[in-house]
């Protein structure tokens, strides 16, 4: 691979000057190709000509996918308030600082370890249920929350495909989704994904 250094010289072809032209190798801010953000201060091949940015070199290409990976968005729905205790309870048996951020931490876990089940479209229609099923002992009203989040691009990708394929609103796949954090996590004594979870959270937190 050869690598470039400010002020290398090369040619590439221009979109805007509509020809091959010489080029120098500057540090500029790039934007996303889908306009969703900018990454800054990176090598990349300059025209000559109009100044605009014509290529990127190979050793820039990581710099691009870290930005991008940084990029949130929101994500937000109200849910009955004793799904967020789940969220909690699940969250105190991974680390003994357990906060809001674990919360995120644990949907983002579950919803890949789930985009990842050839069964998820029937296995999220199925926890969707129960989640609705459950009611309290005696007759009392549980409050609904906002649940809000800002994840990564990554995290939203996964999240809308679990919406595409089980035919479910948001807050319904996230409800089913909890639902799976509750049963797999929460009830048994000794989950099977608790160490794998607990070495992530370490990991994070030192």
């Amino acid at each position: 691979m050869k690598l470039y250094s400010a002020g290398d010289k090369s040619k590439a072809i221009c979109q805007s000057c509509q020809d091959v032209v010489e080029t120098t190798f500057l540090y500029r801010d790039v934007p996303f190709d889908d306009g969703t953000g900018v990454v800054k201060d990176i090598l990349a091949s300059v025209c000559d000509h109009c100044g605009e940015v014509v290529a990127i070199p190979a050793q820039s290409l990581p710099a691009i996918r870290r930005a991008q990976k940084n990029v949130e968005v929101s994500l937000e729905a109200q849910v009955p308030a004793s799904d967020i205790e789940v969220l909690d309870a699940a969250a105190t048996r991974i680390s003994e600082r357990a906060s809001k951020r674990h919360r995120k931490l644990l949907l983002a876990f579950y919803v890949r370890k789930m985009s990842q089940n050839p069964q998820a479209r029937e296995r999220l229609k199925q926890l969707f249920s129960e989640a609705k099923a459950a009611k309290p002992k005696v007759n009392v009203k549980i409050p609904r929350k906002r649940l809000s989040f800002k994840v990564s691009r990554n995290f939203e990708k996964e999240f809308t495909e679990l919406t595409k394929i089980s035919g479910l609103k948001k807050t319904q796949v996230l409800r089913g989704v909890v639902q799976e954090i509750r049963s797999d996590l929460v009830y048994p004594e000794n989950p099977v994904s608790l160490p794998q979870l607990r070495e992530m959270v370490a990991t994070l937190e030192s």
